[in-house]
């Protein structure tokens, strides 16, 4: 807690504590309603699918290079899907622990998680998981609960729900989600968000969910 406190000071006097990194436009998903794709991503300019990859050292130095100069406290490396580059994050990682770096990791959770990565201090790995296993696996396949829950033993993570308008029309959802993710060992938070169309979005009115309940 004392290193919020002391961005507190920092902030007020213009510092940015935070810094979020995309490393990679790859992923193996598909996901409906997706964002990062769209025109309007990165600013207009350009999409995600125009822009080149770093890999390899290229990558991990500029990542370096961003952290060094920037000097945040806190570090979100997003995708694409993060772990579609484990190779570098294996290295990147360890490096950015030994800076002070707080650092979460957003990933789908869709190939394993290094085991080593569970002692990298100041490290949070952030699964993203889209609500119970049938809508989920639906929307994430090949990121299915099966997969997850397999990759992420040895971890402790935190587990984000981003609620939509079909999961809060089934009375009990929400409940029964943390019900089912407060379960599992590798749980060490849960967080809840609610979907924001992105601007200029038109939302589909989905149906409620039946069930045989």
């Amino acid at each position: 807690m004392h290193w919020v406190v002391g961005a507190l000071g920092k902030v007020a006097r213009g510092y940015s504590p935070a810094l979020s990194i995309e490393i990679t436009r790859e992923c193996p998903l598909q996901c409906p309603g997706c964002y990062a794709y769209g025109e309007d991503h990165l600013g207009g300019a350009v999409t995600l699918r125009q822009v080149r990859d770093f890999q390899g050292s290229a990558l991990i130095e500029g990542v370096l290079g961003l952290i060094r100069q920037h000097k945040p406290m806190h570090v979100s490396i997003v995708g694409g899907e993060p772990l579609v580059r484990y190779r570098e994050l294996n290295e990147l990682l360890p490096k950015m622990a030994a800076m002070g770096i707080h650092t979460q990791l957003v990933t789908s959770a869709v190939r394993p998680i290094p085991i080593e990565w569970a002692s990298i201090p100041r490290l949070a790995i952030c699964v993203s998981v889209d609500g119970l296993a049938p809508e989920h696996d639906a929307r994430r396949k090949p990121a299915t609960y099966d997969r997850i829950l397999k990759h992420i033993a040895g971890h402790q993570i935190t587990v984000h729900c981003t609620v939509t308008r079909q999961q809060g029309q089934r009375e009990g959802y929400i409940e029964e989600f943390i019900q089912f993710w407060s379960g599992q060992s590798a749980t060490k938070r849960i967080w809840i968000s609610l979907y924001t169309p992105q601007i200029g979005e038109v939302s589909v009115v989905l149906p409620k969910i039946r069930t045989s309940r």
